[in-house]
């Protein structure tokens, strides 16, 4: 579903399969399970996050094969990737 110029506030959002354009989150549950998710220039104050299927899975997955600090390493890879794209874990231990 496409949602454009919308308000959402104190309610589930679910984000697998839609679209967000100019929109607005406050105070919102996100309920992702990896579907495919457009979002175009939106604003978000306050908001957590749900993770289903096969996402949270594979999460859970990390988190017991890496730890919190290899997850952070993780998605410190995606905002500042190295060059050629490749994340090296740096693990304790």
């Amino acid at each position: 579903m496409e949602y454009k110029d919308q308000v959402f506030e104190n309610v589930e959002v679910p984000l697998d399969g839609n679209s967000f354009e100019n929109c607005t989150f406050t105070n919102v549950v996100f309920r992702f399970g990896g579907g495919d998710l457009v979002m175009k220039n939106c604003g978000m104050d306050r908001f957590r996050f749900q993770f289903d299927g096969a996402l949270s899975n594979g999460l859970y997955a990390m988190y017991q094969l890496f730890g919190a600090e290899g997850m952070l390493q993780i998605i410190r890879g995606f905002l500042e990737p190295s060059e050629g794209g490749e994340v090296e874990l740096k693990l304790p231990g």
